[in-house]
């Protein structure tokens, strides 16, 4: 698990050089012709009209457009702003109107009501290239180079400006940084969701390992404890002799012997049963295979077993779960006195 971790902390620090290395190339690409949105409120729009106009009406309209025209000409964008809206204010603005007038509020520097009056400007005519052009012109120096992408393109697809290149050729170059960064980004948020769920299984799987091998090594041990002795029996210490044996047989076990013997007697063995105990004492408690029976719980839930039921004797004789036991048995003083168990040659 220490090694998932540390993958963790590696994808962080990644994460957190590489938005250091963006915050920089933003710091690198200040733009000085970028404008701040204004505060001030967008001009009023022109109010709909039932009735035509008068022909009076249509006069004055037209020489004001004419003196618009000539204020911007003389870059006195102020006083064509009051002519236009003197203009807009009569009723029913054609789109060509509110573009123009969209085009003054840039040159004052006012980018939000330039957007509004484009926008109103295509609602009135959808394919109006001019409001296109225009509003991109806003959008870009907001820094919005996404929706000025958007207008630019649109605007020259419907009438092309040769004088609109180099400005279109850096929205272009804008919009595919912001675009190929996007890109990125979205990438590395998919890697790293690939990575997350790739750790989640690395844990998942290291976890059902752990759980199978802690399963198999709690299995072998029920299975130990239910072929060893009962939780109730206590081993015997067989670390010191019996001077000159135990006359008189096993204390508190086989005193005097086993009385009348396994019916049928022991084949090879015991016939009759070990009258008054064993003469000369026990053999050597201390020898080799001695030593393996008496440690072997096996041994003395068998003896137990086989006491109760001396029938068992062939059952232990042929399971190979008891083999090694009869081996010892057979090789040990206490086999060549008893005689060999069944089954042994």
């Amino acid at each position: 698990m220490y090694g998932l971790d540390e993958e963790e902390e590696e994808d962080e620090e990644e994460e957190e050089k590489e938005e250091e290395e963006v915050e920089e190339e933003e710091e690198e690409e200040k733009d000085e012709n970028l404008m701040e949105e204004e505060n001030d409120e967008c001009p009023p729009l022109g109010p709909v009209r039932e009735e035509e106009f008068t022909d009076e009406i249509i006069e004055e309209m037209s020489n004001l457009k004419s003196d618009a025209a000539n204020l911007v000409q003389e870059k006195k964008y102020e006083e064509a702003l009051e002519v236009y809206n003197k203009i807009i204010a009569f009723g029913n603005p054609s789109a060509m109107i509110y573009t123009k007038r969209a085009s003054v509020l840039l040159n004052l520097k006012r980018p939000k009501a330039c957007i509004r009056d484009c926008t109103e400007a295509l609602n009135l005519n959808i394919d109006s290239a001019n409001a296109y052009k225009t509003r991109a012109k806003a959008y870009r120096h907001l820094g919005k180079w996404e929706n000025a992408y958007a207008d630019i393109e649109q605007g020259q697809k419907i009438d092309y400006d040769e004088d609109l290149w180099e400005m279109q050729k850096l929205i272009e170059e804008k919009y595919k940084k912001i675009y190929e960064k996007r890109r990125y980004k979205i990438n590395k948020e998919e890697e790293k969701k690939r990575k997350i769920r790739e750790r989640e299984l690395k844990k998942r799987l290291a976890a059902k390992k752990a759980a199978e091998k802690a399963y198999k090594e709690n299995s072998k041990r029920e299975n130990y404890d239910s072929d060893s002795s009962d939780s109730s029996y206590s081993q015997p210490d067989f670390s010191g002799d019996f001077p000159g044996g135990m006359p008189g047989g096993m204390p508190g076990s086989m005193p005097g012997g086993m009385p009348g013997g396994m019916p049928g007697g022991m084949p090879g063995g015991m016939p009759g049963g070990m009258p008054g105990g064993m003469p000369g004492g026990m053999p050597d408690l201390n020898s080799p295979e001695m030593k393996e029976l008496f440690n072997n719980p096996q041994f003395f839930q068998m003896m137990q077993n086989m006491m109760s039921n001396p029938e068992l004797l062939s059952k232990y004789a042929n399971d190979p779960k008891y083999k090694n036991i009869f081996d010892n048995l057979k090789n040990s003083d206490l086999g060549n006195m008893m005689g060999k168990p069944p089954g042994s040659k």
